[in-house]
């Protein structure tokens, strides 16, 4: 996944370093995910909690659902259908 996890790690990194707690990850247009994928989103969770905030998921793909419940990370996570449902969930 190389560039777009680079990416991805990058945005998550500049949410933080933008006093940002909570991150909503909208998921939807992301159809497969690799174990550096999830390090990252496991990582964002991990960040965010130690903050005092938190990391929501929003309409993950089947297949990224099928991959977080089959390593057991699944019930971790909040997941919604929309985002003004997460933001809600944050407070917002």
């Amino acid at each position: 996944m190389g560039e777009s996890l680079d990416q991805f790690d990058a945005a998550i990194a500049a949410a933080f370093a933008s006093d940002h707690i909570f991150l909503i990850l909208n998921l939807e247009a992301m159809p497969i995910i690799d174990s550096s994928g999830i390090g990252v989103i496991v990582n964002a969770l991990q960040q965010s909690k130690k903050l005092g905030g938190d990391t929501k998921l929003v309409r993950p793909s089947p297949f990224a659902t099928k991959v977080f419940k089959m390593v057991h990370i699944l019930n971790l996570f909040s997941v919604f259908e929309g985002e003004a449902e997460a933001i809600e969930a944050c407070g917002g």
